[in-house]
């Protein structure tokens, strides 16, 4: 339950009772969240009730040793956020096998802030051109937001008394905002203190409305359950886009010639590229899942499993703009359609839940949980993206995913219980270390043939969230 993922499919556990156990609920938890983990569940559940969830986060933290360069790290640091779950169960007539069911929560809420900057003389210019270091500036920025608001209608029908079936229609609305600069500047060391300069921004902003469906099936016994749920994938309804991407090369000294049986032709030359879309329809996919959970209860205690599969999406565009690109010089050679096109790919990813709660007394049930939350991030950008040696342009298609790593959490806390109401609480805690993130950027060894940019190496990256889950469910009233 952390802010900072944007490429991880459980990222909220729902259902205070449910994200008490690390979300460990595809088998068997008597309470709404099944609306969610699995609907055949809701013909078991045996009261009524209307439950309101807040994952309130204390702090979450991310920081990529030597991001942009040896001694300047990227870092994003973001305090909470109140993501809400609300979710019921309608009524229904004393026989009825047929059990209806609602949630509206926040699967996805994901900020990043981050910026480095560094100043100074270095050698990037031959002694010839620019006697000493030249004065060198390099700085980068990135901002991104996306946010998902779901609601969920679900139908169970029981089969017989250890039997059911179950049906959630899910309709996910995403937004989502990124913004990147990056820029280099230097000074040549000549009569004239020319300026050397290269700038490359970014700006994106689009919305989605998806569909996709969730078919279960539960077995209930006295002392164990189980269930399997298979979710299709997306069905893409609607969505609006704006992309905007502007670069630009000052004074720069590259090779002209682009026959490379001749000699090469270094000049000093600018360059533009400059392109903004509005209106562009989207399109955004997620891919078939398949889950497993088991659910056994001894005495006063619950032990639980759940494990869900995620399949790949392969490579394809949420936005597809057509080449409207400005250029100077007009023969630049720059694919338009690839320079505005925004591009995501998804890998397969299986995650794991383990949960326990322990009746300690009438009034305090104790819970604590495991479970991972696996990254579906394609490193099929790291390797495609043009490090821009030789090269006149960077007109590799735009990738937003941020967040390459694999994170792990842990959470205890406990249910107070009342006649006909119960309040959680718990304590949220999630860790990732990846060694192999590619840096945001890098001003290293600047160059002109790489537009002021050193190459982009592997580093590491450090997450941590530490956060409050509060919980409340009032029961309407007995279904036995």
């Amino acid at each position: 339950m952390t802010k900072a993922q944007d490429t991880q499919y459980w990222t909220y556990r729902f259902g205070t009772r449910a994200a008490l156990m690390g979300g460990a609920a595809v088998g068997g938890i008597e309470d709404n969240s099944s609306v969610v983990y699995n609907p055949a569940l809701l013909t078991f559940v045996k009261s009524k009730s209307v439950s309101l969830n807040a994952n309130v986060y204390q702090v979450v933290n991310v920081l990529s040793r030597n991001g942009a360069g040896t001694g300047l790290d990227v870092s994003s640091s973001q305090f909470s956020v109140v993501p809400i779950t609300f979710s019921g169960l309608l009524p229904k007539s004393e026989n009825s096998r047929l059990t209806m069911g609602y949630a509206l929560l926040v699967p996805t809420e994901f900020t990043f802030k981050a910026s480095a900057y560094t100043s100074g003389p270095k050698n990037i210019v031959a002694e010839s051109l620019s006697p000493g270091p030249e004065d060198f500036v390099g700085q980068f920025a990135l901002n991104a937001r996306l946010t998902e608001n779901m609601g969920a209608f679900a139908f169970a029908y029981k089969l017989d008394d250890h039997w059911s079936l179950g049906l959630t229609n899910e309709f996910i609305y995403r937004s989502h905002t990124y913004a990147r600069s990056e820029l280099a500047r230097l000074i040549l060391n000549n009569s004239a203190a020319s300026l050397v300069s290269t700038s490359e921004t970014v700006n994106v902003e689009y919305t989605n409305l998806r569909y996709d469906a969730k078919i279960g099936v539960a077995y209930y016994a006295e002392n164990w359950s189980a269930g399997l749920v298979v979710k299709s994938p997306s069905l893409n309804l609607l969505g609006s886009a704006t992309v905007a991407r502007d670069f630009v090369a000052n004074n720069l000294l590259i090779n002209i010639e682009t026959n490379p049986s001749k000699p090469a032709n270094f000049q000093r030359v600018n360059y533009a590229a400059n392109d903004r879309q509005t209106g562009l329809p989207t399109t955004y996919k997620s891919p078939l899942s398949i889950a497993f959970g088991l659910c056994y209860k001894y005495e006063k205690s619950i032990f639980a499993f759940s494990m869900e599969w995620f399949g790949s999406t392969g490579i394809y565009n949420i936005v597809s703009p057509p080449d409207q690109s400005f250029r100077r010089p007009t023969n630049l050679p720059l694919n338009g359609q690839t320079f505005m096109q925004v591009s995501a790919s998804n890998l397969a990813v299986l995650n794991l839940a383990l949960g326990y709660e322990r009746n300690i007394s009438q009034k305090f049930n104790l819970s604590c949980g495991l479970r991972s939350n696996g990254s579906f991030f394609d490193p099929v950008y790291d390797q495609r993206v043009d490090q821009r040696f030789q090269k006149v342009l960077n007109d590799n298609a735009i990738n937003l995913d941020i967040s390459s790593w694999d994170i792990y959490h842990a959470v205890l806390g406990g249910t107070f219980k009342k006649e006909r109401r119960d309040l959680y609480l718990g304590i949220n805690y999630g860790f990732a270390f990846d060694r192999s993130v590619k840096q945001f950027a890098n001003f290293d060894n600047p160059s002109e043939p790489t537009f002021l940019l050193g190459q982009r190496n592997t580093t590491s990256a450090h997450f941590f969230s530490l956060g409050v889950l509060l919980g409340y469910t009032f029961r309407l009233k007995s279904t036995n």
